[in-house]
Parts: C-alpha cells; sequence; structure tokens
C-alpha cells in the first residue's frame, strides 16, 4: 500500500482529498496536525518532520492560504509577498524536501487554482502566485525527468466553498467533489509529470 502525505489535510479541501484516498495509507499533516505538525513555511522543520517518517511514495499539498482579493491600486508589494509566500512559497518548500525522502519513480502534487488560467476582479496577486506555481511544477517536470513526478491540481471553486464564496466566482462552474478526487489520484497513480489539471483543460 502507498504511503501518502497529505498537507493540508484538515483544511476544507484537504479532508475531501484524503476521504478520497482510503485505499491508500494516508499521513495527514498540517499546522494542526493530525498526525504530523509541519510549518510549510519553515524548510528546516519540514525537512526533519519527513525524515521522522522516512520514505515515503507520493506528497500531496492541499496547503496555501488565499492570497488578498483587492483592486490592484489597494495592493501593496508586501500584499503581493504575502500571497506568493503563502501560495507558492510554502508549497516549494515542502516539494524541495519531499524530494530525498520520495520512493523511485515518487509523485509531488501541488495545489494552485483557476485564478492561475482564468481573470477575476481584484484577483491580481492570487493570479501572481498560482501562475507561478503552475510554470515553476513544468519546469520541476523537467528538471527531475526520470526521478520522480511532479503535477498540479488547479480546480475552479470547489462545490462545498460554493456558499462561501459563490460571488467572487460568479459564473464561473463549480469543480464537483468526484472530479477533485480524481484529479489527486491521477496525479498519485499515471505516468504523468509536468501537468496542470485544470477545469478549462482535463480536470
Amino acid at each position: 500500500m502507498k504511503k501518502i502525505i497529505v498537507v493540508g489535510a484538515t483544511g476544507r479541501l484537504g479532508r475531501l482529498v484524503v476521504g478520497g484516498l482510503k485505499d491508500y495509507e494516508v499521513i495527514r499533516a498540517g499546522r494542526s496536525g493530525p498526525d504530523l505538525k509541519i510549518d510549510a513555511l519553515d524548510f528546516e522543520s519540514v525537512s526533519d518532520v519527513f525524515a521522522s517518517i522516512g520514505s515515503f511514495d507520493a506528497l500531496i499539498s492541499c496547503a496555501g492560504v488565499r492570497a488578498p482579493f483587492k483592486t490592484f491600486e489597494e495592493l501593496t508589494m508586501e500584499d503581493f509577498a504575502l500571497g506568493l509566500s503563502n501560495k507558492c512559497f510554502s508549497q516549494l518548500n515542502l516539494a524541495k524536501a519531499a524530494i530525498p525522502f520520495l520512493t523511485e519513480n515518487g509523485s509531488i502534487t501541488l495545489t494552485s487554482g483557476i485564478i492561475g488560467d482564468e481573470p477575476i476582479l481584484s484577483g491580481s496577486c492570487a493570479a501572481a502566485a498560482n501562475g507561478a506555481l503552475n510554470m515553476c511544477v513544468s519546469t520541476l517536470a523537467a528538471e527531475y525527468a526520470g526521478r520522480l513526478r511532479i503535477n498540479i491540481v488547479s480546480p475552479s471553486i470547489i462545490e462545498n466553498s460554493v456558499e462561501d464564496y459563490g460571488m467572487v466566482f460568479d459564473g464561473f462552474e463549480p469543480t464537483s467533489e468526484k472530479r477533485i478526487i480524481e484529479a489527486y489520484r491521477r496525479t498519485i497513480s499515471a505516468p504523468i509529470s509536468g501537468r496542470v489539471l485544470c477545469q478549462t483543460r482535463s480536470l
């Protein structure tokens, strides 16, 4: 049975993903655990936590606090730095720390969002973070070809979030929970790398 670490496991997306991986050995990680406590922005501590597990077959990151949603004139460079740090740098930290502990042809799956592909009002900070992640994954797949696989899931607003955030994504087709689970499972088992699995392409 494959051993998979899911970071951000207690969040809305993380709980959904964990629930769809019941045929795997899932280790739930995040700031509050419950199995592993991880601060994704602290590379050394993440490395230490992964070392305590030993080898594992896949890392899934559902981590990343939402970037600030403000008009471009309202945004400061500190807002952009915060958005990039929380959404992008934290997940790249996780990926970098995981590499020494992945089994042969292991899998890393990060999470961005549709704002990396489709514009919304006041979404420039989120677009910067999501777009950076998408392109970085494509580049890393080439760098680590033959050693590991790395992909990214980029959903639209998820069905279980429509009630809270639906107006921000007015007119966007929500991504069903079934399609979300299928996308993450595909990144674990399919021979693909460098792919952005998104609502507007192949999710």
